[in-house]
């Protein structure tokens, strides 16, 4: 996870490697992270939201000053010579070795994308700065005098952060960086639908409005529209006059400079491996190629095609594939996932203790469907859209709410926050590859066990995976144009906007989309490896404990823990 950060620290411990040391090298890997995770929440308190983790003050926010930057890397360095000091075989206790594994790759991924030069070119759809503040917004802590004192003196900030991104994005062009057109048209649009709200249906004054008290309402608004409006129209301004006409129109990241090591920095950060693009490529093209057969086989059956085209076709326009009404999705929602959570007890040691709690998207918010974990008292929540039912495919439905909640993103998110032994870093850092990874395993182990009710969904569910492992190096190493990677994804089923936003996300964060069927492919060889060589000794309960026991951990790390477990089992087999 990226962090850009500001301090000047000494990390401080180790000592003489006697007995007496060794002995407290598991202390040695805490206090490390000990100190890690206070300087995050100190100088990237933002993040404690996100995370669940309890706040003492609300008034900061993290710097985007390059030199600031530049303390925080140097720390990092500070910390990882001194990580690199520990031998991971000399760790005993599960939580040292766990706290060892997350706090090294998020340390090797965050030194390998210093490359990338980020900070130069960060002009974000869903990372940048008014998105960040549209986040903040909404949890800003109020209802009290201090409170409302604090959220004053961090939004009193946000002019400056404002500036210096601009002269950050300067500097970025000034030695070839930035970001490619099309996104710096996205924000622009962002911006200037922000721009265009009524000061009183601003999402910015969202903590004037929780709060109540006409005097603070008062005053926040004419903080809103005196600084942080015009401190948007600024960097508006910027972008639209002199930024636009100088980006990028070559989307692949390799057109910036140290492009192909940046790349695999992404690779890196995002997969928690060291595959490269090509290898990456050519593995999503082996698994796109098994479900276009597997589509076919089912598409006989039930359209009388083994053409794939039209079997996606006649997917899309199958009447009886679609809702009839807001009621009906909810419904069918609800079936879908209790069936799932009572079918999930048969193949889990245990469910998470909170269930999840069916929400709707409000009128003004957009989304086809997401997992919100729990934070405090709210649970958690699968969210669904119930507009225009008659567009929102059954198929499609059925695979949402099982990557999403049972056996899916609630299950493996759930069971985390119950898991009480681990170092809170794990509350701060978490690997995409097995997030995902996870989620997309339970799409295939759904079918397993037989939770899909339709063979649309079937086919549904094979259509897209490992379309990102191709399409993604497509775009940045292949020489894809933009028609050739829109294509690729309309192939599977999605419209064109879908596969725009798909396309977005490829060349604002690169490598992000292969992250899914990286993690979900390694998951399911392990799952492979463990049986064949446990055979009839092989428990899908116990390969699930296994695999969700210890947070969402990258998956070198992964591979380690169920290698060790086979070898344990093995053990005790060979003993009887």
């Amino acid at each position: 996870m990226k962090r850009y950060l500001y301090l000047i620290v000494a990390v401080l411990f180790y000592g003489c490697t006697n007995q007496t040391e060794k002995q407290d090298v598991n202390s040695s890997i805490i206090a490390l992270a000990d100190s890690y995770f206070e300087r995050t929440i100190e100088f990237h308190p933002e993040y404690a939201y996100f995370a669940d983790i309890p706040l003492d003050n609300h008034a900061g926010i993290s710097s985007n000053e390059l030199h600031d930057v530049k303390l925080w890397e140097n720390f990092e360095d500070s910390l990882y010579t001194q990580l690199e000091e520990i031998n991971i075989s000399e760790l005993t206790t599960r939580k040292a070795k766990i706290t060892y594994w997350f706090l090294k790759e998020d340390l090797e991924s965050s030194i390998a994308m210093r490359v990338c030069k980020r900070n130069l070119w960060n002009v974000d759809p869903e990372s940048g700065w008014h998105s960040i503040l549209f986040m903040i917004a909404q949890v800003q802590p109020v209802g009290t005098d201090e409170y409302r004192q604090q959220a004053i003196a961090r939004w009193e900030k946000i002019p400056d952060i404002f500036e210096t991104e601009i002269r950050n994005l300067k500097i970025g062009l000034s030695q070839g960086y930035s970001m490619p057109t099309d996104i710096v048209n996205l924000v622009l649009n962002q911006l200037h639908s922000i721009l265009n709200y009524e000061i009183d249906e601003s999402p910015f004054m969202l903590p004037a409005i929780a709060d109540g008290d006409e005097e603070f309402y008062s005053q926040w608004k004419k903080l809103i529209s005196q600084k942080i409006l015009p401190a948007v129209k600024n960097y508006h301004s910027f972008l639209e006059n002199e930024y636009v006409s100088n980006a990028r129109n070559n989307v692949s990241i390799l057109a910036l400079p140290n492009g192909e090591q940046c790349y695999q920095a992404y690779i890196r950060k995002y997969t928690t491996t060291n595959k490269t693009g090509n290898e990456i490529f050519e593995e999503g093209q082996k698994n796109v190629s098994k479900n276009k057969v597997d589509i076919e086989t089912i598409g006989k059956e039930l359209y009388n095609t083994e053409n794939f085209d039209e079997i996606i076709s006649r997917i899309n326009i199958d009447t009886s594939n679609y809702f009839s009404s807001a009621e009906e999705i909810i419904a069918t929602t609800e079936r879908l996932m209790n069936k799932a959570r009572n079918e999930s007890k048969n193949w889990f040691i245990k469910l998470p203790a909170k269930e999840v709690t069916i929400k709707p998207y409000d009128p003004h918010e957009v989304g086809s469907g997401a997992y919100e974990t729990s934070a405090g008292d709210k649970p958690p929540y699968f969210r669904v859209n119930l507009t225009h039912p008659e567009k929102q495919q059954k198929g499609k439905t059925e695979v949402l709410v099982f990557h999403e909640t049972y056996p899916g993103h609630h299950m493996q998110i759930g069971l985390e926050k119950e898991i009480g032994d681990l170092h809170p870093i794990v509350k701060l850092i978490s690997f995409t590859s097995y997030v995902e990874g996870w989620a997309r395993y339970c799409e295939q182990f759904a079918e397993e066990i037989n939770l899909y009710e339709s063979k649309s969904a079937l086919i549904t569910r094979r259509a897209w995976p490992s379309r990102g492992m191709v399409a993604d190096p497509g775009i940045h190493i292949k020489g894809w144009s933009k028609e050739q990677a829109l294509e690729y994804m309309m192939e599977s089923g999605f419209s064109e906007e879908v596969a725009l936003n798909l396309y977005h996300r490829s060349i604002t964060m690169p490598a992000q989309l292969t992250s899914y069927d990286v993690g979900g492919e390694e998951i399911k060889a392990l799952r492979v490896v463990a049986e064949q060589k446990l055979g009839d000794t092989f428990d899908v309960k116990e390969f699930h404990e296994k695999v969700l026991e210890n947070g969402a951990i990258p998956l070198n790390a992964l591979s380690i823990i169920i290698k060790q477990w086979i070898e344990e089992k093995m053990n005790i087999s060979a003993k009887n």
